[in-house]
């Protein structure tokens, strides 16, 4: 009588499975494609093509290219453990965080999206990033009055860095010593969120 039971729960499995790495084919497929046509190049079409999937699949796990766009971002601007621990050491962990992003050369994915900048979806994808993964936790990690405010101008000085990196290349941070650069952008980050 167990039989059934038995065969119906592996069979659940193997789909669970064989979603799990559709989702990830897909994923890997845009990841690829964005990164070296760039995103306006690219076509949920193009992306099913290279993952050997129909395109009804995208919409399915991801809504739509835009929905893809957002989960491949995800994955590639990640903040690890930044707003765990002690608010005190937050403008610590914030400006080691970025010394090491201004210090270190952008992904492939990231220098093909910057082509892609002013993109729509792009910009949207971006906006809501912000907000949801650094603005939002950053103001409930500090909370107190004006958490948003005061998480706005950090987060102000983080976008400021990365436009530097982006347009000029930050030589100037980039000749500098690493601990004197920590030390210094850690000072603006405990005055940008104050009480």
């Amino acid at each position: 009588m167990n039989r059934p039971d038995a065969a119906e729960e592996c069979a659940e499995r193997t789909r669970v499975r064989d979603r799990e790495a559709t989702r990830q084919r897909i994923l890997d497929s845009a990841r690829e494609l964005f990164t070296t046509e760039g995103y306006e190049r690219v076509s949920s079409r193009l992306i099913a093509a290279r993952a050997g999937v129909n395109v009804a699949l995208i919409n399915r796990y991801f809504g739509a290219k835009r929905g893809l766009l957002a989960e491949v971002i995800a994955e590639e601007a990640v903040f690890p453990g930044m707003f765990d621990g002690d608010p005190g050491t937050l403008p610590r962990r914030l400006a080691e965080y970025m010394v090491d992003q201004v210090l270190r050369e952008p992904s492939p994915l990231r220098r093909a999206l910057e082509q892609s900048r002013a993109d729509p979806d792009l910009q949207a994808v971006y906006q809501e990033r912000l907000r949801d993964a650094i603005l939002e936790p950053m103001a409930r990690h500090i909370g107190g009055p004006d958490a948003r405010a005061r998480a706005s101008v950090a987060v102000g000085v983080v976008l400021g860095l990365g436009v530097l990196r982006r347009v000029e290349g930050a030589t100037a941070l980039r000749d500098s010593d690493r601990a004197a650069l920590v030390a210094r952008l850690e000072s603006v980050f405990v005055d940008c969120l104050r009480e």
